[in-house]
C-alpha cells in the first residue's frame, strides 16, 4: 500500500492507544462517544485535562469554524466525552487535549489531531471527511493556539487524497491544494504549481473573479507578478466595474491613514457602490476608525445608522466594555451595548459564525449583558447593575468563567445586600481557582460579619474552600520542582551591602533576575511584590531581585527604584556571573532556592497573570519551608 494513503487511513480509525470513539462510523446527527488515554502523551501525569474541537467541512465553511472546550470526566486512567455532529455543514470534528490550567501542555497526536471524521450510511467518508482535516490546519488557527504548526506533508497528502476520492470537488480545492504545495517547497514545485493552474483555468471554459483571483495570487506567492496582474486584467474585462474595482477602491478607504480623508472616501464608496459586498467590512473598519480617533461621539451616530449586517456586535462589545472599564463616555458606552443588543435579537445568522446560531447568540448576548453591568455599575447604579449580572452569571458553569467577572458580580451583590444570594457562586469560584484576591478577601470579611462568626473562623472558612485546589495544585507543582546544586554567589546590592549564599543559608529564597529595558519584568514586580508581601514576616524567606543583563549604567538602577519605590533588595550582578551559574537564558527568570542550598524551581517569562504568578511563587515556598 502507498505509504502517504496508508498514513491518510490511520487518521481515519476509530481507536488508536489514546482515543477511540464510537460509533465507529459515525454520521450526520449523531452523538460520539469518546474516550481519551493520556498515558504516554504528553499528558500523562496531569489530572486538569480539558478537551478543545473544531468541527470541519468544506473550505467555504472553515472561517467559521470556532474552537470549543468539551468536558470530559475522569474514569480510572482515562477521560470519556461526547460530541453531536450536526445535520449541516460538518464533515468531521478534530480535537487536541490540553491542561486547563496550562493550556501550552496539550496533546496534538504529533501535529495531527485526533480525528472523527463521518461516514454515509454506506460507511463510506462523506465528501469534506479528508480535504476538511487539511482546510482546518490551513484555514484556522486551531493548530496555532497551542503554540504549534501542520505538517505540509501531511496537508497536501490530505488534500490529494479528498480528490482522488471526490474528483469532482476540484473547483472547491484546487486552489488550496496549490497554495500548499508553494508552502511545501518541495524541489519543482514552481512549474508543478503553474502547471496545475493553467490546467484548472484552461478546464474553465469562463472562469469566476474568485478563481481569477485565486490564480492571480497563486502566481503572485511565487514570485511571478506578471502573470498575477494578466488573471486581474482578465478580471477586468470581465466586469469592469465589478469586484475588482470595488476591491481596489474599498482597499483605498481602509489604507488612507488621514481619518477625514478616509470618511471622505468611505461616503463616495457608499455613494458609488450602495450594494458593494465590501460594504460591510469596511463600515466595521470605520466604527474602529471612530473609536481610535476616540471621536466616541461620532461613533455612536455612524453606528445608529448602519443596517444590522454591518454592524459587528463583538466589536461593539468590546468598544462599550473598554470605555466603562476605564469610566470614560460611561452614557456613550450605555448606548453602544444596547445598540449591540438590539442588533443581535433580529440580526441574521452572520457570515463568519459555523455553529448552531442560537447557542452563539445565547453567548453573545452574555458577554453583552457583561458590559452592560459594567457600564451601569461604574455609574454608581448598581442595583441594575446587579440584575444585568443575574441575567448571565451561571454558577453551574464557574469552571469557564472569568475571576475578574466574579469579583465584579460579588462586590455588586454586597453593595445591593445580596451577599447570602451570591455566597454560592463566591464559594465555587474560590473553589475551582476563578476568584481574584479580592473576591477572597470581600467573602471572608462578609463571612466574618455573620452572626456567630468572626475574623479567625473566616480565615478558616476561605482556606478550606480552597484546600481541594491548592492540594491539587500542589501535586501538579511537585511534577515541576527540580533538584539541582545553587551555586555561591556574593554580591553588592544598591545600598552597598554584600548578599551572599552563605549569609542566607536555611533560608528559601527567592531570586528575581531582571533588568529596566526588560518589559516582562516590569510587568511582573506587583505580582512579586504581592508574593514577597505574603512573607514579609517570615524570617526564613528572603526576596532578592537581581539585576543583571542591564547593559548600561547602575545609576538606571537607582533610577527606576527611586521612582517606582518598590521594596525590593536589588543585588547587582553587572558581569552576569550569577546569572550563568544558575542557568539563566532569558529574563525574567525566577529561581527558588531551598534551606538545604538545592535549586528546586526555575520558571522563566511571565504569563501576564499575577494571580497565578503569586499562588505559583507563594506554594512552592511553602512546600520547600515544609520540608526543613
Amino acid at each position: 500500500m502507498n505509504l502517504k494513503l496508508y498514513s491518510l487511513l490511520l487518521l481515519c480509525l476509530p481507536a488508536s492507544a489514546q482515543f477511540r470513539y464510537t460509533p465507529e462510523k459515525p454520521q450526520i446527527g449523531q452523538t460520539v462517544s469518546f474516550t481519551y488515554t493520556p498515558q504516554g502523551t504528553p499528558l500523562a501525569t496531569d489530572s486538569t485535562i480539558e478537551g478543545r474541537y473544531v468541527r470541519y467541512g468544506a473550505p467555504t465553511v472553515m472561517h467559521l469554524s470556532r474552537p470549543t472546550t468539551v468536558t470530559l470526566v475522569r474514569q480510572g486512567a482515562d477521560f470519556v466525552g461526547e460530541l453531536y455532529m450536526p445535520k449541516k455543514d460538518v464533515a468531521g470534528t478534530m480535537l487536541l487535549f490540553r491542561n486547563s490550567r496550562q493550556p501550552k501542555r496539550a496533546d496534538l497526536n504529533k501535529n495531527l489531531l485526533y480525528v472523527i471524521p463521518l461516514t454515509d450510511v454506506a460507511g463510506k467518508l462523506v465528501p469534506h471527511a479528508t480535504g476538511g482535516q487539511a482546510s482546518v490546519f490551513t484555514r484556522s488557527n486551531f493548530l496555532y493556539e497551542s503554540g504549534s504548526r501542520p505538517d505540509l506533508n501531511q496537508v497536501v497528502a490530505l488534500y490529494e487524497q479528498e480528490l482522488k476520492e471526490y474528483p469532482d470537488l476540484r473547483p472547491t480545492y484546487w486552489s488550496d491544494h496549490l497554495a500548499a504545495l508553494v508552502r511545501q517547497k518541495k524541489v519543482g514545485y514552481g512549474p508543478k504549481v503553474k502547471a496545475g493552474i493553467e490546467s484548472y483555468l484552461a478546464s474553465r471554459p469562463t472562469p469566476t473573479a474568485a478563481e481569477l483571483t485565486a490564480a492571480a495570487q497563486l502566481y503572485e506567492s511565487m514570485g511571478d507578478f506578471a502573470k498575477a496582474n494578466l488573471q486581474r486584467e482578465r478580471m477586468k474585462k470581465l466586469d469592469p466595474a465589478g469586484s475588482l474595482a470595488q476591491k481596489d477602491r474599498a482597499a483605498a478607504v481602509r489604507s488612507q491613514t488621514d481619518w477625514t480623508r478616509r470618511k471622505a472616501l468611505y461616503q463616495a464608496f457608499v455613494t458609488e457602490f450602495p450594494g458593494s459586498s465590501y460594504l460591510p467590512l469596511l463600515a466595521v473598519g470605520m466604527t474602529d476608525g471612530y473609536f481610535k480617533n476616540n471621536d466616541i461621539t461620532g461613533l455612536v451616530t455612524f453606528v445608529d445608522q448602519q443596517p444590522a449586517t454591518h454592524i459587528d456586535v463583538l466589536m461593539l462589545n468590546t468598544m462599550a466594555f473598554q470605555l466603562a472599564d476605564e469610566k470614560r463616555s460611561l452614557p456613550e458606552a450605555g448606548k453602544l451595548v444596547n445598540k449591540a443588543m438590539s442588533v443581535l435579537k433580529t440580526q441574521p445568522k452572520p457570515g463568519n459564525v459555523s455553529g448552531n446560531w442560537e447557542e452563539e447568540k445565547q453567548i453573545r448576548q452574555r458577554l453583552l449583558m457583561n458590559t452592560l453591568a459594567r457600564t451601569l455599575e461604574q455609574q454608581g447604579n448598581y442595583a441594575e447593575a446587579y440584575t444585568a449580572y443575574q441575567a448571565f452569571m451561571n454558577p453551574d458553569d464557574v469552571d469557564n468563567s472569568d475571576p475578574r467577572v466574579n469579583e465584579r458580580y460579588y462586590l455588586c451583590a454586597l453593595r445591593t445586600n445580596h451577599g447570602t444570594d451570591a455566597q454560592p457562586m463566591a464559594e465555587a469560584a474560590v473553589q475551582v481557582g476563578k476568584a481574584t484576591p479580592r473576591l477572597k478577601t470581600a467573602l471572608r470579611d462578609w463571612y466574618a460579619k455573620q452572626p456567630g462568626q468572626d475574623d479567625s473562623k473566616a480565615n478558616v472558612y476561605v482556606t478550606e474552600l480552597e484546600a481541594e485546589l491548592r492540594a491539587e495544585q500542589r501535586d501538579e507543582l511537585r511534577q515541576i520542582l527540580i533538584n539541582e546544586p545553587a551555586p555561591a554567589f556574593s554580591l553588592t546590592d544598591l545600598q552597598g551591602r554584600t548578599i551572599s549564599s552563605s549569609a542566607l543559608k536555611g533560608k528559601v529564597v527567592v531570586v528575581d533576575f531582571w533588568a529596566t529595558w526588560c518589559g516582562p519584568c516590569i510587568a511582573s514586580f506587583p505580582a512579586m511584590q504581592q508574593a514577597q508581601s505574603r512573607f514579609q514576616s517570615d524570617p526564613n524567606v528572603r526576596f532578592l531581585f537581581v539585576n543583571t543583563r542591564e547593559g548600561g549604567p547602575v545609576q538606571r538602577v537607582h533610577n527606576f527604584m527611586a521612582k517606582n519605590t518598590y521594596p525590593f533588595v536589588v543585588p547587582l550582578d553587572a558581569q552576569q556571573r550569577m546569572a550563568n551559574a544558575y542557568k539563566v537564558q532569558g529574563i525574567p527568570t525566577k529561581v527558588v532556592i531551598d534551606g538545604k542550598g538545592r535549586v528546586r524551581y526555575r520558571a522563566i517569562g511571565y504569563n501576564g497573570n499575577p494571580e497565578t504568578t503569586v499562588n505559583e511563587l507563594t506554594l512552592v515556598v511553602e512546600m520547600l519551608k515544609e520540608e526543613k
